[in-house]
């Protein structure tokens, strides 16, 4: 009895002996390696924790502070052992490629050993063909200018590229980073991108991102591109139209701007006010036909003489304005005139603007008017009358004066001057030294007085020469007979009008 008991001993302590090689044989982070085991990698766990493991595991995996547990592992590895089940009660995938994967379990405790897989000869070539291009492809990855990292199905991060690794650093960590960008995004798939924004503190200093994401077999790829300066160029063109807005906004000048599908894009209020249109109209984008045609139904613009060749008429305008020769003055049946002016714009748009020039051409005919009015007025006179300006420039002269000495200010190409003028009379006159006082009254801007002299023709005519200062440092001059300006005596009597 006490020799069974003595050998039931032995063989417990050999068990636990045994126990604790095996278990020691899995190597734990920061201690000296093992020794080499037929390269094989074992992997100790503790319930689904991962308690130990082989040096190369730990840089895999993330760095928390819990021990991975067994969904994490399988997650990171998956790439490189693709046999390893999908829980720790399955056994492992035999038929998968990679390295062979064997399960020992202790209790709750599991040890994984991952061996280099036997490899036919016939499939060398294939496998280096696969370690030379991914030796090639990684300096790529590393060396990317865009942040590239990967996070497995529950969202837990695996590892980035140094780019990542680089923005990471003032949000917290590569683990709180990804974080950060994932509750931005959405479940996204494909090549959809999607634009996020990491606050630095400081507005100007945010960046941005449009981050893509990729479903693969060993996790979910996210591919970020900067986009900061897209951002800031959005945000300027942005704040540009809205000081259009409001400058348009203030406008007098009507303004409709049709897109390069001739639908109209903007309009301000003053086109509003001047054409009269509904602004559910207008807010309804129509297009430039239906605007056209509009503005026709509410006689904003002349009616067409054939309403059959609207369309050309309209087609025609269009050409017009693309090429910036459209300009119109529509005179309505109102009274009022519109200056019409079509404008090309980047991107084949078209602008329209309407300027009310009711006011600027009553104004322009009503000048008219008391210039053609002024005109004759002293074209009635018999005396020969001219008006020179400050500069000595002949600016306005009555049909007696043309006739008298044969000029025409109207037809002539060089301005007519004093100078020239004087010169003239000086041939057709006695010697006198008026000529050259006459040219310094009319370009003296000092005090001047109205003032006479008496001239003789070459014919023998007496020629009375008036000189007037009038208004904006300008000279009347006449010429005319003596009797004109004959002034009545002071004992004489005053005109009176009699009734018959």
């Amino acid at each position: 009895m006490d020799s069974l008991v003595l050998v039931s001993a032995l063989i417990g302590l050999a068990c636990a002996g045994l126990t604790v090689a095996v278990l020691l044989t899995a190597r734990r982070p920061g201690r000296e390696p093992m020794a080499d085991l037929s390269q094989s990698i074992a992997l100790v766990f503790d319930g689904d924790r991962l308690i130990d493991a082989d040096d190369a595991i730990w840089p895999l995996l993330p760095d928390d502070a819990e021990p991975p547990d067994w969904h994490t592992v399988r997650s990171t590895l998956a790439g490189i052992a693709p046999g390893l089940p999908m829980s720790l009660d399955a056994p492992p995938d035999a038929q998968a490629d990679g390295p062979a994967v064997s399960m020992t379990c202790f209790g709750k405790r599991t040890r994984i050993d991952l061996s280099p897989a036997p490899t036919r000869k016939q499939d060398w070539f294939t496998a280096r063909r696969r370690e030379i291009a991914a030796r090639q492809a990684q300096p790529a990855l590393d060396h990317s200018p865009n942040p590239i990292w990967s996070l497995d199905g529950s969202g837990r991060f695996l590892w980035g590229n140094e780019a990542f690794d680089k923005l990471s650093r003032k949000h917290g960590g590569p683990a709180q980073c990804a974080a950060k960008i994932a509750s931005h995004l959405g479940d996204l798939r494909g090549l959809n991108a999607e634009r996020v924004c990491l606050p630095d503190g400081i507005a100007r200093h945010d960046r941005w991102f449009e981050v893509t994401q990729r479903q693969t077999d060993t996790g979910i790829l996210h591919f970020a591109t900067a986009v900061d300066a897209v951002v800031q160029a959005e945000e300027a063109q942005r704040n540009f139209v809205q000081t259009l807005s409001k400058t348009f906004a203030n406008l007098t000048t009507g303004l409709a701007i049709f897109d390069r599908d001739r639908r109209l894009a903007l309009f301000n209020p003053a086109l509003i006010d001047l054409s009269g249109l509904p602004v559910d109209f207008l807010s309804g984008r129509p297009n430039l036909f239906e605007f056209f045609d509009k503005l026709r139904e509410r006689q904003f613009m002349p009616e067409p003489k054939n309403i059959s060749d609207w369309r050309e008429r309209m087609a025609k305008l269009v050409a017009a304005a693309s090429d910036d020769r459209f300009r119109e003055t529509w005179n309505l049946a109102g009274g009022q005139t519109f200056d019409v002016t079509g404008r090309p714009y980047p991107d084949g748009a078209i602008a329209f603007l309407f300027n009310d020039i009711t006011a600027e051409v009553s104004l322009t005919r009503g000048f008219r008017t008391e210039l053609e009015t002024m005109q004759s007025t002293i074209d009635a006179m018999e005396d020969a009358v001219a008006v020179f300006n400050q500069q000595g420039v002949l600016t306005v002269c009555n049909s007696a004066f043309r006739q008298m000495w044969n000029v025409d200010p109207d037809s002539c190409i060089v301005e007519a001057t004093i100078g020239d003028a004087t010169q003239d009379w000086k041939a057709a006159f006695h010697p006198s030294p008026v000529w050259s006082e006459l040219r310094d009254f009319v370009t003296n801007a000092t005090e001047r007085a109205s003032w006479d002299t008496e001239l003789r023709a070459k014919d023998g005519r007496e020629v009375i020469c008036r000189v007037d200062p009038i208004c904006f440092g300008a000279t009347l001059i006449r010429f005319c007979p003596p009797s004109n300006l004959r002034l009545p005596r002071p004992d004489s009597e005053p005109l009176q009008i009699v009734s018959g």
